[in-house]
């Protein structure tokens, strides 16, 4: 007997095969994308605080608004807003995010202050 082609077995048994891989690999991924945007939002509250320290008399100021500090945007597609509050010489960065009306990011206790 000549076989040429895959039977109709193989070729379900494949099909369930390349399935079982995708559910176990797609929200592994999904849950890795979420982590890495995470850690750039903290990122980009991190270099807030370090410019922040270069504002002249940053020490005397109780808050730094994010558009005062001259950093370069995350993404063009993306509209954030902020600020540091300057405390006692500790710099805590604060900020919120979204793109197409949708929140992205939020730091826990935010709450714009006027000015900024």
């Amino acid at each position: 007997m000549n076989e040429k082609g895959l039977t109709l077995v193989e070729l379900v048994g494949v099909v369930v095969l390349i399935a079982v891989v995708s559910m176990l690999t797609f929200p592994a991924l999904s849950n890795l994308r979420k982590n890495n945007n995470e850690k750039e939002f903290k990122t980009y509250e991190d270099m807030m605080v370090e410019y922040a320290r270069s504002v002249p008399n940053y020490r005397s100021k109780t808050n730094i608004c994010l558009n005062q500090l001259g950093i370069k945007k995350i993404n063009d597609n993306m509209t954030c807003n902020g600020y540091v509050k300057v405390t006692n010489n500790n710099l805590k960065a604060y900020l919120t995010c979204s793109q197409a009306g949708k929140t992205l990011y939020t730091t826990s206790g935010y709450s714009l202050p006027s000015g900024c």
